[in-house]
C-alpha cells in the first residue's frame, strides 16, 4: 500500500493536492474574505442575469457554485448558519463552495501540468514545475476580488495540452465547451491546438495533406463549434450594457503603469530570457502552442488591466515547460523531445534519470 501511495504518479498528485490546499486557503484569506460582500453581489448578478456585459457570459463557475452552495447548506455545521441576502443559503456555504471549486481547479492545473512536463522531461523536473507554478500563482493573489474563472482557465489549458499530447481529442472537445462557458479567452487554447496541427513544411501541398489528418480536422472542428457556440450563448442569455471599455483600460493602465511594470517584472520579467531560450528547446507541442501568445498578449494590452497579473495563470502551462526546458538544458544537455514515450521512471532506481524520461501512460 505504501509503495502504491509513494509511486511517482501518486506523489505528483499528493504534491498537487497539498499545494492546492495551501493556495486555496491563502486565496480565501487574502482575496475572498476581505471582499465577501462584493463577491456575493457579483455572483448573484451573474446567476440572475443582471451582471454587466463583461461578466454576463462567464456562467460556468457561478452556476456551479450556486448549485454546490445549496447542497452544502443542507450539511450539518453549514445549515445552522442563516441565509445571507440576496442568496438562498448562508455565507459559509457560499465561501465553502468557491473554496472547493478553487481547490479543484488548482489541483487539476498543477497535476496536469506536472504530467505534461513528465511526458517530455525527467520526473524531478515535473515536481519542480509544479512547485514553481504554485509559487507563481500565489504571487498573483492581488488586485482582484471575484475572478474564479482564472484558476479554471489555467486548469483547462494544462489539461487541454495534456489531452492534445495524448491525442484524446474527444475529451479535449469537452474541455473546449466547458472553457466556452468559463471565459471568452478559452479560444486561445483552441488556437494552440490548431497551431500544433500545422505542417512543418510551409507549402500548399503539405497543408492539404495536414487537412486530411485527424489532428487538424479535430482542431478545426473545435473552432467551428466554439465560435457559433459563443454567439448562441450571447443569444440565450441576452445582452446587458458593459461597464468596462477600452478607455477604462487605457486610463487605468496609465494611472498604474509603474505598478504594472513592477509586478510583471517580478513575476516573469526577470526570468523571461530563460523562458525564451526554453521555447526554442521545448517539445513541438509547447513551441507550437506558444504561437498564440502574441495574440493573447495583444488582446490584454488593449482590454486588460496590466497590473492584474492573474492573466499569467492561463499561460503557465506553456511558460513553465519552456522554463523547465531551459533549466534541463543547463543541467544535462539538450532536452529536445526526439522520440516517443521514454522509459518508465522507477522510484526505487538509484541512478539519475535522463532528461527525456517520461511515464508510459
Amino acid at each position: 500500500m505504501l509503495t502504491r501511495v509513494t509511486s511517482p504518479g501518486a506523489l505528483l498528485w499528493w504534491l498537487s493536492i497539498w499545494l492546492s490546499g495551501m493556495l486555496t486557503y491563502e486565496y480565501y484569506d487574502r482575496v475572498e474574505a476581505p471582499a465577501m460582500a462584493k463577491r456575493i453581489a457579483i455572483h448573484h448578478e451573474i446567476v440572475t442575469g443582471s451582471a454587466p456585459y463583461q461578466y454576463r457570459y462567464r456562467i460556468l463557475l457561478p452556476y456551479t457554485a450556486e448549485a454546490v452552495g445549496r447542497v452544502l447548506q443542507q450539511l450539518p455545521g453549514v445549515g445552522s448558519s442563516p441565509a445571507t441576502e440576496p442568496l438562498s443559503y448562508s455565507k459559509r456555504a457560499f465561501a465553502l463552495a468557491y473554496c472547493l471549486l478553487n481547490m479543484t481547479a488548482l489541483c487539476i492545473m498543477l497535476a496536469s501540468l506536472g504530467k505534461l512536463i513528465w511526458q517530455f522531461f525527467a520526473y524531478h523536473f515535473a515536481l519542480l514545475g509544479v512547485a514553481v507554478s504554485a509559487f507563481l500563482v500565489n504571487f498573483t493573489f492581488r488586485d482582484q476580488y471575484f475572478h474564479p474563472w482564472s484558476f479554471w482557465e489555467g486548469a483547462f489549458f494544462a489539461l487541454g495540452l495534456l489531452l492534445i499530447h495524448r491525442k484524446q481529442y474527444w475529451l479535449f472537445s469537452g474541455i473546449s465547451l466547458l472553457g466556452l462557458l468559463n471565459r471568452e479567452t478559452s479560444i486561445f487554447l483552441l488556437l494552440a491546438f490548431l497551431f500544433y496541427t500545422l505542417p512543418q513544411e510551409r507549402s500548399m501541398d503539405a497543408l492539404r495533406k495536414a487537412l486530411k489528418t485527424r489532428d487538424m480536422r479535430f482542431a478545426l472542428a473545435n473552432l467551428l463549434v466554439w465560435v457559433p457556440g459563443l454567439l448562441l450563448l450571447h443569444q440565450v442569455l441576452g445582452y446587458r450594457p458593459s461597464t468596462f471599455f477600452i478607455e477604462t483600460a487605457v486610463n487605468g493602465n496609465r494611472e498604474r503603469f509603474k505598478d504594472a511594470l513592477l509586478l510583471n517584472f517580478l513575476l516573469m520579467g526577470f526570468v523571461w530570457p530563460l523562458v525564451m531560450r526554453g521555447m526554442r528547446l521545448s517539445p513541438l507541442l509547447i513551441r507550437r502552442a506558444a504561437l498564440m501568445l502574441p495574440a493573447y498578449f495583444g488582446l490584454l494590452l488593449v482590454i486588460g488591466f496590466w497590473w492584474e497579473i492573474r492573466y499569467w495563470i492561463t499561460i503557465l502551462p506553456i511558460v513553465i515547460p519552456a522554463l523547465i526546458a531551459a533549466i534541463a538544458s543547463a543541467t544535462a544537455g539538450d532536452p529536445r523531445y526526439l522520440s516517443g514515450i521514454g522509459s518508465q521512471i522507477d522510484a526505487s532506481c538509484s541512478t539519475k534519470p535522463s532528461i527525456g524520461a517520461s511515464p508510459s501512460t
